[in-house]
């Protein structure tokens, strides 16, 4: 089920993406979600239908594992 929704939600959004968003342009009859939400909404659909889109956008950010921060030298100044 949550294959399906996310499916939804990555179908619905890119056509967003690709069509409804800059031909409507201004006149959005749903101002609340722009572009940039969009494709967040894009991205995070995908990569829980198991694609990694996120690679390829430079400005989302990659989550760290949580031990990489521990594992670094400790360095007194």
């Amino acid at each position: 089920m949550k294959k399906a929704f996310a499916f939804l939600f990555a179908l619905l959004s890119g056509l967003y993406l690709l069509i409804w968003g800059p031909m409507v342009g201004p006149l959005d009859p749903i101002p609340i979600i722009d572009e940039a939400t969009a494709l967040l909404i894009f991205v995070k659909s995908m990569s829980a239908l198991g694609i990694d889109i996120s690679r390829f956008l430079p400005f989302i950010g990659k989550k760290k594992p949580k031990g990489a921060e521990k594992d670094a030298p400790v360095v007194d100044v």
